[in-house]
């Protein structure tokens, strides 16, 4: 299997509420530019599922309008204080798809190290970085990632 794990673009700094930090603009014009320039390495992603957080949304929204995606969908799983092993088991239901999960730090740089059997050594994401992970199953160890 193959999918794919993305930071959201660069966000405000403040707002009322960590969830509701939305993009800057310079954020939302480097997404575009990023998957703009990415686009053929994506084409196999099928579904984007995305942190509930305002800036992982738009970021996602972006990600599906430049890519042709209609099957969007967040999840609580895939927030910054989300659990890794309960956000990589749910990549388990899209065993048949391509996925897209937008999320943050530090929830994706633990699922990418806890997918590539280096749990105790995450690596930190920028904002709009993207990594392949391939595995036979996504479980603890299996995978291999591709950073790009």
């Amino acid at each position: 299997m193959k999918f794919f794990l993305m930071r959201h673009g660069e966000a405000e700094a403040f707002a009322k509420t960590d969830r509701d930090r939305k993009l800057t603009d310079q954020g939302e014009s480097l997404i575009r530019e990023r998957i703009t320039a990415l686009r053929a390495s994506l084409c196999d992603i099928d579904c984007i599922v995305h942190s509930p957080y305002i800036r992982a949304h738009q970021t996602a929204h972006i990600v599906a309008e430049l890519i042709g995606i209609d099957r969007i969908q967040n999840s609580e799983l895939w927030i910054p204080e989300g659990r890794a092993d309960e956000a990589l088991s749910s990549v388990e239901s899209f065993i048949n798809s391509t996925p897209l999960f937008v999320t943050h730090m530090p929830l994706i740089s633990q699922v990418e190290a806890l997918c590539i059997g280096e749990p105790r050594y995450p690596s930190p994401f920028q904002c709009g970085e993207i990594t392949q992970i391939s595995a036979d199953w996504p479980a603890a160890g299996l995978g291999y990632s591709s950073r790009f």
